[in-house]
C-alpha cells in the first residue's frame, strides 16, 4: 500500500501539485509587506489620515521604498487599471466593490512579489471605512502610481 501522499494521483498535493500547500493566503502576503515597510502602526494608520499626519515625509518615504521593491513585479497598465477604478469610487462601499478585481489581478500574477504588492493594496482597501479615509487612500494610491511610474521598467 502506498502511504506516501505525494505519490497518490488522487491527492491534490501529489506530483506537480505538491507545492500548492505552500501558497500563502492573500492576508499573509499583505501582512508581509505591512511588516516590512510599515512596522510602526501609527505610520501605517497615517496612510488613511494623510491630512492630519505629522510624519508625511516618512509615510511617503516608506511608500517610495515599498514601490521600489515591487515596481517591476506588476505592470503599469495593471496598476493604472486598478487606480482608475479607485479614483471613481465615491464611497468606501464603492471602493470595496473593487476588491474582486484586485483579487483577480493578484491571482493572475506569477511572481510572489506581484502577489504581495496587490494583496497589500487589497489590505489597504479593506481598512477604508470613512470618507476621510477614502480621500487619504486615493492620495496614497496616487503616490504608489507615481512612484511606480518612476521606478518601473515596463
Amino acid at each position: 500500500m502506498n502511504t506516501n501522499p505525494n505519490n497518490n494521483p488522487g491527492n491534490p498535493h501529489s506530483g506537480d501539485y505538491g507545492k500548492s500547500w505552500k501558497i500563502q493566503s492573500p492576508e499573509k502576503l499583505a501582512d508581509n509587506v505591512k511588516k516590512k515597510f510599515f512596522p510602526d502602526e501609527t505610520l501605517y494608520n497615517d496612510l488613511f489620515a494623510l491630512e492630519s499626519s505629522i510624519q508625511l515625509d516618512k509615510v511617503f518615504d516608506q511608500l517610495k521604498l515599498m514601490v521600489q521593491q515591487y515596481a517591476d513585479s506588476v505592470t503599469t497598465s495593471q496598476l493604472r487599471n486598478v487606480y482608475a477604478e479607485i479614483v471613481k469610487a465615491e464611497t468606501s462601499n464603492d471602493l470595496k466593490l473593487i476588491r474582486p478585481h484586485v483579487a483577480y489581478i493578484t491571482a493572475r500574477q506569477e511572481k510572489d512579489k506581484a502577489k504581495e504588492f496587490m494583496a497589500f493594496i487589497d489590505l489597504l482597501i479593506q481598512k477604508v471605512n470613512t470618507n476621510n479615509e477614502l480621500h487619504s487612500f486615493k492620495k496614497t494610491m496616487e503616490a504608489i502610481v507615481a512612484y511606480h511610474r518612476f521606478y518601473a521598467k515596463n
